[in-house]
């Protein structure tokens, strides 16, 4: 059957722990918390390349919306949870400079741009560029890019879904009392960490 995943979204307001993902209007009137991001197989990738950054997280630990989406304690020993700080493990890593850069083959190129492609394959580095005769360089421009799938996708879909989430927050969550000082409470990105769960 596969591990499942599950991502939440908490951010730190006020000195508590909140969970400010959407929540979802079911068919018969009820509401349920929705997690930003879920999957098997196709977020294995993802989580690798986070897995230095993941630290685990008890159950008690969790925003109490979190908590509420798996019931009781006894129940929640069925999961398995981790946290990742959403800064430093996600949004920094995708402000950095493109995640791939060398020589492509100018057709290539072009296919990418209109959308064809969702990646280059077929590049090669500086180093293979300088081999290569003045004829055969004509065909290949140096280029900077990103591919549409793989990690860099997936932490780009789950930087906006949080960016969306922090901007609601601060629009509609945050109390009108606290209005006077929105300085100090708006949440920001690094208010923000993601509670990965493994069932």
């Amino acid at each position: 059957m596969g591990v499942y995943y599950d991502i939440y979204t908490e951010a730190l307001f006020n000195g508590t722990w909140r969970n400010i993902d959407a929540h979802v209007l079911r068919l018969d009137g009820t509401t349920r918390l929705a997690p930003i991001i879920w999957g098997q197989s196709w977020l294995w990738e993802a989580l690798q390349e986070l897995s230095d950054d993941t630290y685990a997280i008890e159950f008690d630990k969790l925003a109490d919306g979190t908590k509420a989406v798996f019931g009781d304690s006894k129940h929640a020993k069925e999961f398995r949870f981790e946290a990742v700080d959403f800064q430093t493990a996600i949004k920094d890593k995708i402000k950095s400079s493109p995640a791939r850069h060398g020589y492509v083959n100018r057709v290539c190129i072009e296919i990418f741009q209109i959308g064809e492609t969702d990646h280059l394959e077929e590049w090669i580095t500086p180093a293979d560029y300088a081999k290569l005769d003045k004829e055969e360089q004509r065909e290949y421009s140096y280029y900077e890019w990103d591919d549409r799938d793989g990690w860099y996708a997936i932490f780009k879909r789950i930087a906006g879904r949080v960016d969306f989430l922090v901007d609601s927050f601060n629009d509609s969550g945050v109390p009108a009392a606290m209005f006077n000082d929105l300085e100090e409470t708006q949440v920001k990105a690094k208010d923000v960490r993601l509670i990965i769960v493994q069932s």
